[in-house]
């Protein structure tokens, strides 16, 4: 298993990865005929935007790839909040291969990114009150809830999200 920087030729890999993650993850969280339907152009478009910049100094793509294949992914957004600096916006593992450690081993080298390029060492992240697993997930690696909105999801419909923080990098980078 490799740990790298994303490149222009993971767009599509990536798109497929978050839209397929979401089928997964997010089923009785947003609608189905969303999920079923328009979900992978939905995901597509974001990445293509994304991956249209992908040489911005604040955005950092990293992909767990194997035999050539895309495992998992995050994508982080450096220093994107002034008390609780980077924000993970994405950090996605092929439906299946969850509990495996890609999501963690990702995660610490986010963090080890925002602690070598010297920045606000927080770290923070938004997901679905109804994402239990996921909760989990992020409550094993040591993170606190701090904040809960009602937000517009992609779907059209009205979601709780809860905001989950680390203060201390270093302890999830030992994770």
């Amino acid at each position: 298993m490799t740990l790298r920087c994303a490149q222009a030729a993971d767009e599509a890999a990536i798109a497929r990865l978050h839209a397929d993650s979401w089928r997964t993850a997010y089923r009785g969280i947003l609608r189905d005929d969303f999920l079923d339907g328009t979900v992978a152009a939905n995901r597509r478009a974001l990445w293509s935007t994304r991956f249209s910049e992908i040489d911005r100094e604040d955005q950092l793509i990293l992909v767990s790839e194997e035999s050539g294949e895309i495992r998992a992914f995050a994508c982080a957004f450096l220093d994107a909040d002034p008390e609780w600096g980077t924000l993970l916006d994405n950090l996605h593992v092929i439906p299946g291969l969850q509990g495996r450690g890609l999501g963690r081993q990702l995660m610490a080298k986010v963090a080890e990114n925002i602690q070598r390029r010297g920045l606000h060492a927080t770290l923070h992240l938004w997901v679905y009150e109804q994402n239990i697993p996921a909760r989990g997930f992020y409550e094993r690696l040591g993170g606190l809830i701090i904040d809960c909105v009602a937000e517009a999801a992609p779907d059209g419909s009205r979601v709780n999200a809860l905001r989950y923080g680390w203060r201390e990098l270093s302890l999830l980078a030992q994770h």
